[in-house]
């Protein structure tokens, strides 16, 4: 087998992919517009048939397994991945398999190539479903260096898992060392599919196969794949220069035309964009095929094979230049109308931990001086039936001490010593945590947490502690228990309640709340459009990055829960502030890539 040559395989991928590029333009953007207008509006119905046919609104962390259990239910997830897995597994085959023929020089149809497609799915009805959906989850990873498909875009591990694993040194070690082994085996599956669809071979042999002739090619298949990254990455920062800097200078020497110069420049990166990220996919595709072939000894001297081009009549250039001068004009209008209204609210996640440990004083301080609108906070009951904020249920990670919250009394906790990043405090009473936060005068986003010990009237006795500092009505409250939230709603109605919700699936859960806290990998403009029509606020959490931040609050979200509140809060002043055109154009061009 030929070493695989990092610089030989760029240049050759570049080669045919610029050769044939009209072809491929207009063949993977009718392919993905399919993906777009079919699979993903079929998927929708079936799983809102397979949700609404067992009673359910929505599938979320809380009632997936119950789902699964019921043998109707796991039958139709089975069903759904099945459905799911064709239509990635047609989506990729045909961006191998239209690349390998290329660089073959085999002439081929579209036909063709479904055939063969469709030939080999045979493997999805046998035994080797599982081998096969175990291989398109690993190789999820790759999404992100272009050779992806749009059903698999957006998976990722939610962000609040990976946050709480990143708060201690075992759950870092855990999630990096997962996230290694994850990339290693993705590499070494990297060839299966190419062998699977022009061998004759099942997805095992193909697995097999591949694993054999990576072997000693990891670190340059890495490398080649860093690179792509690496010159994608810069091409699309030197595009958004070229496309922002005309509207910038605009703006210095002539400001009225701003707007008509955005528009077009606006109009130019939607074009430039798509025709990337169109493109990207078949060149990652073709540097694939031709590692696979250098290995397998099948490369075959490059020939200039342009795909003859079919000449358009007048008509469609016509055609073209009308919607093109049309899109400049509604993007002109937009980013001359469009503004920012200012109603996403800034929760600090347990505090400013720049300032103090997460869930003390020292940080419910910081959190006040920089003027946050609520401070998240969690609350635990203890052993005699008191409640102290704090948010693990055992002092492992914050005190070194392997005790459970719910065995140890209210004066036991406020003498244990917490640290974290260099900070060091004690845990805070309820009691205490409201008394300073009206003395810092700061509102309080209180999460009520469990632990599986509570007592009887836990939330009778919580309710007397919230009765007596007289803020029921000030603080807004939370829950990841569906009981709690519902019990609070009707027992106690002037306090304003809200449901947290990890993972939400489908439509919006059905509560009894006042807002729903969502995590951010499971947001939507459709949920937020249906908790606007159920007349609930819709909170997104937890905000790591300054993007992230803007992204939301120029989604117009209700509030954002953040680990960052002192950056969002100055992502909010400029936002507030910069209503220029160029700003307004930065921030459309950031939602085309993805940002």
């Amino acid at each position: 087998m030929n070493t695989i040559k990092i610089w030989q395989t760029l240049r050759t991928s570049l080669f045919y992919t610029r050769f044939n590029s009209w072809y491929y333009i207009k063949f993977v953007f009718v392919l993905q517009a399919m993906i777009l207008l079919l699979a993903f509006p079929f998927l929708a119905l079936f799983f809102q048939f397979m949700t609404t046919s067992l009673g359910y609104d929505s599938i979320t962390d809380q009632n997936i397994l119950e789902f699964l259990r019921n043998p109707l239910g796991l039958l139709f997830a089975v069903i759904f991945g099945l459905l799911a897995l064709f239509f990635i597994y047609i989506e990729l085959s045909v961006l191998i398999l239209i690349t390998y023929y290329h660089q073959q020089q085999i002439p081929f149809t579209i036909r063709m190539i479904l055939r063969k497609i469709l030939r080999q799915s045979k493997y999805l009805l046998s035994y080797q479903f599982i081998i096969f959906l175990l291989y398109f989850v690993l190789i999820v990873p790759i999404a992100g260096m272009g050779l992806h498909s749009e059903l698999t875009d957006g998976i990722y591990i939610p962000n609040f898992i990976v946050n709480e694993l990143l708060k201690s040194t075992s759950g870092a070690i855990l999630y990096f060392s997962f996230i290694a082994v994850v990339i290693y085996i993705n590499i070494r599956l990297l060839f299966s599919l190419a062998i699977f669809l022009t061998g004759e071979c099942t997805i095992f042999q193909a697995i097999k196969r591949s694993w054999v002739i990576t072997r000693w090619q990891t670190w340059r298949i890495v490398t080649i794949f860093v690179l792509m990254s690496l010159v994608a990455t810069a091409l699309i920062f030197i595009a958004f220069l070229i496309f922002l800097f005309p509207t910038i200078l605009t703006e210095q020497l002539w400001t009225p035309a701003a707007p008509v110069v955005a528009g077009i420049s606006l109009t130019l990166s939607q074009i430039f964009f798509i025709v990337a990220f169109t493109i990207t996919p078949i060149y990652v595709a073709h540097a694939v095929n031709f590692m696979f072939l250098t290995r397998e000894n099948k490369v075959i001297p490059r020939a200039q094979n342009r795909i003859v081009k079919t000449p358009h009549r007048k008509s469609f250039y016509v055609i073209i230049t009308a919607g093109i001068i049309a899109l400049i004009t509604i993007n002109g209008v937009y980013l001359t109308e469009v503004t920012y209204s200012d109603n996403t609210q800034i929760i600090a996640h347990r505090g400013l931990k720049s300032a103090g440990v997460e869930n003390s004083l020292e940080s419910l301080h910081g959190a006040a001086k920089i003027g946050v609108d609520f401070v998240e906070m969690d609350i635990l009951e203890t052993k005699d039936h008191q409640f102290v904020v704090f948010h693990d249920t055992n002092l492992r990670r914050l005190a070194g001490i392997n005790r459970n919250v719910r065995d140890m009394t209210l004066a036991e906790l406020e003498k244990v010593t917490i640290r974290q990043d260099g900070f060091t405090s004690t845990i805070p009473s309820l009691d205490t945590y409201i008394e300073h936060a009206k003395k810092w005068n700061v509102n309080l986003n209180i999460e009520i947490k469990t632990h599986g010990g509570e007592s009887r009237d836990f939330l009778a006795n919580f309710e007397k502690v919230v009765q007596k500092h007289g803020v029921e009505s000030d603080y807004i409250y939370q829950s990841l228990d569906r009981t709690i939230v519902e019990t609070i709603k009707k027992r106690y109605p002037a306090m304003r309640v809200g449901f947290i919700v990890p993972l939400n699936f489908g439509n919006l859960v059905n509560v009894d709340a006042d807002f729903i806290v969502i995590e951010e990998f499971s947001f939507s403009s459709s949920m937020q459009r249906q908790a606007r029509e159920r007349n609930m606020d819709l909170l997104v959490w937890t905000i790591t990055t300054p993007e992230a931040a803007r992204k939301y609050m120029l989604a117009d979200v209700d509030g954002i829960i953040t680990e960052i509140p002192e950056e969002a809060m100055k992502v909010q002043n400029d936002l507030r502030n910069d209503q220029a055109v160029s700003t307004k154009l930065s921030d459309a061009i950031d939602l085309l890539t993805g940002n």
